[in-house]
């Protein structure tokens, strides 16, 4: 197992596409989060943290897509066929492909959350807003873990790219942007949802009733997280029928 994470790190290292791919996923929350904060856009009662996260979505979009393309870029270019023969036991290498990407995400995760904290607070004025909880910002980092798996796994589903881009912009964006077709469905999806997920655990942003997970901000994110791991199985499920 350790050799075969081992080599899918390996692939994403010397890859350009994909370590390129991984460093602009990174800067995507920061860079968004700068913009935000210097343009003074964040709203009123928000704290430095909060403000770091305005940018969270960008960040998610960029690690969904990311996963998505690497493993769906794998059949792109039927790279699957080497890796298929040189790990024949495919839930090991399934596993070695969630792990690596797992890593990656969260290392890139942290580098953009701390950043994007500390640009923030570069870029705000001495005592224009209270510093919040930084510990949150964990959340950042689980949930941008979660949303990269999710993309390997779909990438994997779907063996399609552009199919596999499109659905993980779909998933991410939609809740939110089309909630009001829910009906009473709406604070169950949105507020379950990644983005809403790290504005709920992070606070200084007033959401909606309708955005509001109606159990509780712990138990909207393990939905979450439960939804991201029927996803990653059914990824498992898909690889081993296909290529079993």
């Amino acid at each position: 197992m350790r050799a075969a994470w081992r080599a899918e790190l390996s692939k994403i290292a010397t890859v350009r596409g994909q370590w390129v791919a991984a460093i602009l996923a990174t800067a995507a929350m920061p860079l968004t989060s700068l913009l935000v904060a210097t343009t003074a856009s964040v709203g009123a009662g928000a704290t430095a943290t909060s403000g770091a996260v305005t940018g969270s979505i960008v960040g998610l979009l960029a690690f969904g897509v990311w996963g998505a393309s690497l493993a769906a870029g794998e059949y792109g270019t039927q790279t699957i066929v080497v890796s298929l023969a040189t790990v024949p036991r495919r839930a090991v290498l399934y596993t070695a492909k969630i792990a690596a990407a797992a890593t990656v995400a969260g290392v890139g995760a942290i580098v953009s959350a701390t950043s994007a904290l500390l640009l923030v607070l570069a870029v705000t004025p001495p005592g224009r807003q209270p510093l919040g909880n930084p510990a949150t910002l964990v959340s950042v980092v689980l949930v941008m873990i979660a949303v990269a798996v999710v993309g390997v796994a779909i990438g994997v589903i779907t063996r399609s790219p552009t199919m596999a881009v499109a659905i993980v912009v779909v998933a991410l964006l939609l809740p939110r942007a089309a909630g009001g077709l829910l009906g009473r469905l709406q604070p169950w999806v949105v507020g379950a949802s990644p983005d809403t997920v790290v504005t709920q655990i992070v606070g200084g942003t007033p959401l909606l009733t309708s955005q509001t997970y109606p159990a509780g901000t712990w138990a909207a994110a393990a939905t979450m997280v439960l939804v991201a791991g029927a996803l990653a199985s059914a990824g498992a499920v898909a690889l081993m029928r296909r290529d079993g």
